[in-house]
């Protein structure tokens, strides 16, 4: 994995983007890649067998690093990375069910993301309150605007209760990704 983007006279220079627009000077004006559009099938688990927080970081961690998203040299870092940021403050939306654990991770090219959904719930933050969805994010510390891009747009695609019922109701990573795309398309840009 190619190490974080440095330099460069643009804060967007490391963010995976594609062009949206010119700017005045002709350059080409970037937008972030989206939350959904940085997942596949195979970074989407659908009733994974992980019932503790540790256990589905680490299955996500593992589905970043078959999926070639992140070098296995990263694995450690990442999953101590993401369990240390969780110890700060819990990343679980306890009122939807959703968990959103995250971590800035040094030699990161770009963000990655995993999702994984489970009806019986991945794990508990606080006892008798499952969390059935978990969407893992990594980015580099130099892409702290993207970071906080990926963040925002799994919160406001999760709190609808229609497209977190549809991703329960997925039977397979396809299905789960489509029902993700449909909505975020359902979704007017800002």
């Amino acid at each position: 994995m190619a190490a974080a983007a440095s330099g460069g006279s643009s804060p967007f220079s490391s963010w995976p983007s594609r062009s949206i627009s010119s700017a005045a000077d002709g350059r080409p004006v970037r937008a972030p890649v989206s939350f959904v559009a940085r997942l596949r099938p195979e970074l989407i688990h659908v009733a994974p067998p992980w019932r503790t927080f540790g256990e589905t970081v680490g299955g996500l961690v593992e589905s970043l690093i078959t999926a070639g998203a992140l070098d296995e040299e990263a694995r450690e870092p990442a999953v101590r990375a993401v369990i240390a940021r969780e110890q700060e403050a819990s990343t679980a939306l306890l009122d939807i069910g959703v968990g959103v654990p995250h971590a800035r991770l040094v030699g990161l090219g770009q963000a990655v993301v995993a999702l994984a959904v489970s009806r019986a719930g991945l794990y508990e933050p606080v006892p008798t309150v499952a969390v059935a969805t978990v969407a893992l994010v990594l980015s580099p510390p130099s892409a702290a605007a993207d970071h906080l891009h990926i963040l925002t747009e799994i919160a406001t695609l999760l709190r609808s209760a229609e497209l977190r019922a549809a991703l329960l109701a997925a039977q397979d990573a396809r299905a789960a990704l489509a029902a993700l795309g449909a909505h975020a398309r359902a979704i007017p840009s800002r």
